[in-house]
């Protein structure tokens, strides 16, 4: 008789790495405001810039794709007299 495996679910995704995600940029909001990025990171300006607008791109094409979605699944409204 062969052995069963269950299947290891794993959520990649969960409020603590969005947290950290957030707590990441917000420190790096910091130091800019307080002109202090060469303390925070050895990347230069150029590519700081570069990584927050892939960034800032990756996540509002994630949430046009998510309300995308949800407009999708959504059932109509209807307004009954």
């Amino acid at each position: 008789m062969g052995q069963t495996h269950q299947a290891n679910m794993h959520y990649l995704v969960n409020d603590s790495r969005l947290a950290t995600a957030f707590e990441t940029l917000d420190e790096l909001h910091s130091a800019a405001a307080d002109g202090r990025l060469h303390l925070l990171t050895t990347m230069t300006p150029r590519e700081l810039l570069g990584w927050l607008r892939d960034l800032m791109y990756t996540a509002q094409e994630t949430i046009e794709e998510i309300e995308d979605g949800m407009e999708r699944q959504a059932p109509p409204l209807r307004l009954i007299k």
